[in-house]
């Protein structure tokens, strides 16, 4: 039996089976184009096709956190077609003569470390939000399909491990009720954190590398929000309360 210990975001307690999450790593190669234009008119498409896609989400979101807490998908349509970020898109398929793809990873990273240095941790914590926004327009380029409800079925009724959550993930897991949220990493002041702290299940953050290095799926967890622990291998029923 081992304990971990990390920052609980409310006070619910769960047993069950752990459902390890790990993110599928994208890379994006860098395609020199002749045509800066047509690159510019796919970066363009691929944002309309992500409104799309965020108002579905949005709508889906207020069924399971409330219409107050859905905004967060209000925001990510705002970022997705902010003029700094899709200037900055823009600038490097003009300049550096590439694909959108690849200028939208860039502009993404760069932005990221710009929110990531700044002192106030909420605006730290947008980072995610970029990461999220950028991850979508790289799948819509890319032709990758959209994710759904069912990609995520496989943590079904299980306690959700992983290094940090998109806010996105949040309520794909909601649908397939997810039973807690574990992350090795990751921020009280995300706006992953904060969609799942409204959930009536024990949401704990920053256990660091032990859960990603000792927790597999199929494990019994005892997570306790009061106490912001978590038993590994308890031998348990799983219950709720």
């Amino acid at each position: 039996m081992k304990v971990l210990s990390g920052k609980s975001l409310n006070a619910f307690t769960v047993s069950g089976q752990a459902f390890k999450f790990e993110r599928k790593i994208t890379t994006v190669s860098c395609i020199h184009t002749p045509s800066a234009e047509d690159e510019a008119g796919r970066f363009a498409a691929a944002q309309q096709t992500a409104l799309e896609q965020l108002h579905e989400l949005r709508d889906t979101a207020v069924s399971k956190v409330g219409k107050q807490l859905a905004k967060i998908f209000d925001i990510h349509m705002v970022l997705t077609l902010d003029d700094d970020f899709s200037d900055a898109v823009i600038s490097i398929i003009s300049t550096q003569h590439v694909n959108a793809e690849y200028a939208v990873s860039l502009t993404s990273y760069n932005f990221s470390k710009i929110f990531a240095a700044m002192d106030d941790n909420y605006m730290k914590a947008r980072s995610a939000d970029i990461h999220d926004i950028s991850d979508r327009l790289v799948s819509i380029l890319s032709g990758r399909k959209q994710k759904s409800a069912k990609d995520f079925a496989t943590g079904a009724n299980k306690i959700i491990c992983t290094e940090d959550f998109l806010p996105s993930e949040i309520i794909q897991f909601c649908e397939n009720n997810a039973q807690g949220f574990l992350t090795a990493f990751g921020s009280s002041d995300s706006h992953s954190a904060i969609l799942a702290k409204s959930l009536d299940i024990p949401v704990i953050v920053g256990l660091g590398w032990d859960l990603l290095n000792d927790v597999r799926t199929g494990d019994i967890l005892t997570v306790d929000g009061r106490e912001g622990t978590v038993i590994l291998n308890e031998k348990s029923e799983s219950f709720v309360s």
